[in-house]
């Protein structure tokens, strides 16, 4: 009885309300325009923050490859920078489009 009174409650915590960058008088091809310059400027930034724009030769660090040898001299435990830069390219994007003026804001539903 209980697994049946709280499928509804996780299933409210799971929804989100849909979002849109929003600027006064911009016509809706300049938004789209500004969103697809901001994330090929944030996606070309996160690429060049992480380790995958390095020579992957030793010590290979942050690249995953000596992920399974902890033996290694060059062994460590933190997680490669090339698999977790996207949090980082949401956030160049966030700030590339607040300052362009845009503010995100929830997408009212359409009315029936």
């Amino acid at each position: 009885m209980k697994r049946i009174l709280l499928l509804p409650l996780l299933l409210a915590a799971c929804a989100t309300a849909q979002t849109e960058w929003a600027r006064s008088d911009t016509p809706v091809a300049q938004r789209q325009k500004d969103e697809r310059e901001c994330a090929d400027i944030a996606a070309q930034q996160a690429l060049d923050e992480s380790m995958s724009s390095r020579p992957l030769y030793p010590p290979w660090t942050g690249t995953g490859f000596n992920r399974g040898f902890p033996w290694s001299p060059f062994y460590s435990v933190e997680s490669p920078s090339y698999f977790d830069r996207g949090p980082r390219q949401y956030e160049l994007t966030d700030y590339c489009m607040r300052q362009r003026g845009y503010v995100l804001q929830a997408i009212s539903p359409a009315a029936p």
